[in-house]
């Protein structure tokens, strides 16, 4: 019974460190984040950080894997309720817009190694990335038998070029908002829903 409990307070520790570097990341952005950081946040010295973590990338890792499947969640809320495949394509699509708008630092999370090519993921992040696209691998599946996606459509190979197209678009609406207002005349959401549209386009037979 002491083992459990020693066990259990183990977690939860490790639980108040990841919790206060992600409080960092949301409050000062990720880049700001560092184990002296969270060192002052949790009032933990920074050996006993070490003891639940190997380094930053450690607490990063644990952060992405909690982001990854918070979207995946998010992408299954989507379509309940929604028969038709090319709406559920639709809805998780959109999902993803409203779960960059509504936790950025999630976001910061789930492109991290997209965006730091020299880092190698885990195997724990790989499988919950390979969720994400097993998900919609399954969604396409349901539409070919739906008769409404192509049928020689490779599922694997789209959802790879879905998660690219789509963290490119939601990063060029950031960078060139102006752009969109001032010489497009279009809301960063309609032109999301414009790419939504093309994506769709894409699947239909």
């Amino acid at each position: 019974m002491k083992r459990a409990r020693t066990e259990s307070s183990k977690g939860d520790r490790r639980q108040f460190i990841l919790d206060c570097a992600e409080n960092i990341i949301a409050n000062d952005g990720l880049e700001e984040l560092s184990i002296a950081k969270v060192g002052k946040k949790t009032s933990l010295s920074i050996g006993t950080i070490y003891l639940y973590f190997e380094n930053k990338e450690d607490i990063i890792a644990h952060l992405t894997l909690k982001s990854r499947k918070v979207l995946l969640e998010k992408f299954n809320e989507s379509i309940k309720n929604e028969p038709n495949v090319l709406n559920q394509v639709a809805n998780f699509i959109y999902a993803y817009f409203n779960f960059y708008q509504d936790y950025p630092y999630y976001n910061q999370l789930v492109s991290y190694y997209e965006s730091n090519t020299g880092l190698e993921e885990p195997d724990f992040l790989k499988t919950a990335s390979l969720d994400i696209n097993m998900f919609v691998v399954n969604v396409l599946n349901e539409g070919k038998k739906q008769g409404v996606v192509r049928h020689e459509l490779n599922e694997l190979e789209y959802s790879f070029l879905m998660w690219g197209t789509v963290v490119g678009v939601l990063q060029l609406i950031d960078v060139k908002k102006d752009i969109l207002e001032n010489i497009l005349k279009i809301s960063k959401i309609d032109f999301f829903k414009s790419y939504i549209h093309l994506i769709i386009n894409s699947l239909k037979k």
